[in-house]
């Protein structure tokens, strides 16, 4: 304690008791610089939860570094979410089984209880039992569902994921985190992306990474093998993480896992000015010389009704990731097809019934002719009489050939919404998973599988995140994950071998439930189908 003033002498002491005395209570603890946070044992595993990665954000500001740690920090509790729009369920009773699914395995999916604040980037990382600085596990950071309109991390436990790691005998450790989005994360138009601040919440996890890459040896994961893994408009970021900096990773991450979201065309900041005006209208900020900075101080209550009064459809299609030709350089199609990203092994994933979960927003289209309105106008806006004619050949309103597949005459529960259900998912999933295969797989190691987990639920079969729940426990995608994230390939010796995915053998993996075997098919089907609408959504985006 040489050259300490009595203060710092009395704060030194006082920080190190409470330690020392923490420790002899048998808690984990991680030091990062000359900070000390106390975590909590969660099974064979150690968490520490709510640890601050950057310094707390200003809005609409770039997330800047931390400062070094100093003191003594709990970290027993998740910090706060960041602000969304908590409900952006359809509605329709249909969902409420998956939902009961999902909330029983991750409780406030759908509507977060954890308290809401902007000061909210923060990191929970679960690790081994007892591991520390002299390991070094693989890592794996998970990055949430929301449609980049709500989501947090204390919806997930990653000591699921931890102990099998442990059980089957190849230890990894699990990172969650939180960023910002809708209107806080996501604001388009040419005033934001003038300043900066387009896409802020994929800067949040950029920032993230950089952190991890920092930090995690003090938690026993080795900064050089880091596979981000993302759900939804999680997967979408990864994607496009990928995509950013011309696909130079920087060193952040070496493997990547998507579900059921992949880097689309997007629209660009320009395309969405509207959303910018609409918040500024909402909070009175028009009329100011410099609309982005009276956005900055409007108080948080105010700023977060009038959030709300925007109208769902201009949250849902106006609050998200776009090209602004900074973070997002140009549409994610190009920029794959260029070969302009990280050249690292991933996971692709779909479930089989993608789409209907957003058919239920379509109950009143009910006949042909609505139908090739809805695909003309509005899922491949601009296309000509005779190819909207070839689509809806292919995609007929006979309900046995529609979504859930592999049902029969049933769970129609619309006139057209198995149609509609085909249509939407291979428009907006299947399609592009494809598409990134197909573009990608000459050149990196890339690994699909399809889930078909749930086809017992009514109506939704499997849809969206029905495959979640068995990611996060003790089963064969467990095991497949565990082992990719250490070795690179999904493939642990044991259960069924899982091809690489080429041009000239598309295999993919079928999983269902246990009453049905895993299983390697070839990834063709509906392939005149697919092929077509992906050449005309290139054309015509959404």
């Amino acid at each position: 304690m040489r050259g300490l003033t009595p203060l710092l002498t009395c704060f030194y002491i006082i920080t190190t008791s409470l330690a020392a005395s923490i420790s002899s209570l048998n808690a984990p603890l991680a030091f990062l610089d000359n900070g000390t946070f106390v975590g909590k044992h969660n099974g064979s595993a150690d968490c520490y939860l709510g640890i601050p990665y950057a310094e707390p954000p200003a809005r609409y500001r770039q997330a800047e570094p931390n400062h070094p740690y100093t003191g003594v920090h709990d970290a027993t509790q998740f910090g706060f979410s960041c602000p969304g729009i908590q409900d952006s369920s359809s509605g329709s009773p249909y969902m409420t089984p998956l939902f009961n699914v999902l909330e029983a395995k991750f409780p406030g999916i759908e509507n977060s209880t954890n308290p809401m604040n902007e000061d909210c980037l923060t990191a929970n990382i679960w690790t081994p039992k007892g591991a520390g600085p002299g390991d070094s596990h693989p890592v794996v950071v998970f990055l949430y569902l929301g449609a980049f309109v709500y989501g947090g991390s204390s919806s997930y436990n990653g000591g699921f994921i931890v102990e099998r790691s442990v059980q089957i005998g190849k230890p990894i450790v699990y990172v969650s985190i939180n960023y910002r989005v809708a209107a806080f994360g996501f604001l388009p138009g040419e005033e934001s992306r003038n300043a900066g601040v387009t896409n802020l919440g994929m800067r949040d996890q950029r920032q993230a990474l950089r952190w991890i890459k920092r930090y995690i040896q003090n938690f026993g994961g080795d900064p050089n093998r880091v596979t981000i893994w993302g759900i939804n408009a999680g997967a979408e970021s990864v994607g496009c993480q990928m995509l950013a900096n011309n696909g130079d990773t920087e060193g952040l991450f070496t493997g990547a896992v998507m579900q059921s979201g992949f880097p689309l065309p997007m629209n660009t900041y320009a395309q969405l000015q509207s959303s910018y005006d609409t918040l500024v209208n909402a909070t009175n900020c028009t009329g100011h010389s410099d609309t982005l900075d009276c956005l900055r101080h409007v108080p948080y209550d105010d700023f977060y009704q009038a959030m709300l009064l925007v109208p769902t459809e201009d949250r849902l299609s106006g609050w998200q990731a776009i090209v602004d030709y900074d973070f997002i350089q140009g549409q994610p199609p190009s920029r794959m097809k260029a070969g302009l990203i990280a050249r690292i092994p991933y996971i692709v994933a779909d479930t089989d019934d993608e789409g209907t979960e957003t058919a239920f927003f379509l109950p009143n289209i009910t006949t042909d002719e609505e139908v090739a309105d809805y695909v003309q106008q509005l899922a491949l806006p601009g296309i000509s009489d005779e190819q909207t004619a070839q689509v809806l050949e292919l995609y007929p309103s006979d309900p046995a050939k529609g979504s859930p597949f592999g049902t029969g005459d049933a769970n129609q529960v619309t006139p057209q919404f198995k149609r509609l259900s085909a249509l939407i998912g291979d428009i907006e999933f299947h399609g592009w998973r494809r598409y990134f295969l197909n573009t990608t797989s000459d050149f990196q190691h890339g690994y699909s599988y399809v889930s078909k987990f749930y086809k017992d639920l009514e109506g939704v079969g499997s849809g969206t995140a029905s495959d979640l729940p068995f990611l996060y426990g003790r089963g064969p995608l467990t095991d497949y994950l565990i082992n990719f994230v250490r070795e690179g390939t999904p493939n642990n010796g044991t259960a069924v071998y899982w091809p690489r995915w080429t041009k000239s053998s598309p295999q993919i993996l079928s999983i269902a439930n246990d009453s049905q075997p895993v299983e390697i098919l070839e990834d063709t089907f509906r392939k005149e189908a697919i092929d077509l609408v992906v050449s005309l959504n290139l054309q015509h985006p959404e």
